[in-house]
């Protein structure tokens, strides 16, 4: 409700409320203008979520097909008994059981990570850290992945502490290798 008065208890004559109605009723579109703005842009957010939230299922699908075939082709190998494989193939097969498994789970791990962060679950436990340790950790757990490939970490040696999320930066720095092995 909007309500005027004016200065020393007099009326308003009939042009001063035609004109305040003329104010208010712009007033009332400038608010309505201002909702049905908020209103759109909230729905083409929406729209682009849903969009990039297709594209990622999309991407990820095929992301998990690649290793659950690759288990799937040595297991059923493995199974066969009308081949006799020696130690040394079998032991192929179960290491790439072993290699794509512990990439499915971290694929899988990511995807829940994603979802706990739209759904305000997972907040960031940021302190200060020094990022030779974090590369270093990161470069132990990938490196022995990398087998025959060039692989070689670097960071200055002045750098100062820097304040992140230990697990969130290692898993970042994770998947980026993971992507160079795959790619």
């Amino acid at each position: 409700m909007l309500q005027a008065e004016r200065a020393g208890g007099r009326g308003f004559g009939p042009a001063d409320e035609a004109l305040l109605a003329t104010f208010a009723g712009q007033a009332a579109l400038a608010l309505e203008r201002a909702r049905l703005a908020d209103e759109a842009a909230t729905a083409a957010a929406l729209a682009e979520s849903d969009r990039l939230k297709t594209a990622l299922l999309s991407a990820v699908s095929h992301d998990l097909r690649t290793p659950l075939a690759s288990i799937k082709a040595a297991a059923t190998s493995l199974l066969d008994e009308s081949v006799g494989w020696d130690a040394e193939a079998r032991r192929e097969f179960l290491e790439a059981i072993d290699e794509e498994t512990d990439r499915l789970s971290l694929m899988v791990g990511n995807l829940l990570d994603l979802s706990r962060i739209e759904g305000g679950a997972l907040r960031p436990e940021r302190a200060w850290y020094d990022a030779a340790e974090v590369v270093a950790d990161v470069a132990a757990r990938v490196g022995p992945r990398m087998a025959g490939r060039p692989f070689s970490t670097a960071v200055e040696p002045d750098l100062p502490p820097l304040f992140f999320d230990y697990v969130e930066i290692a898993q970042v720095l994770g998947n980026l290798l993971e992507n160079a092995l795959k790619y």
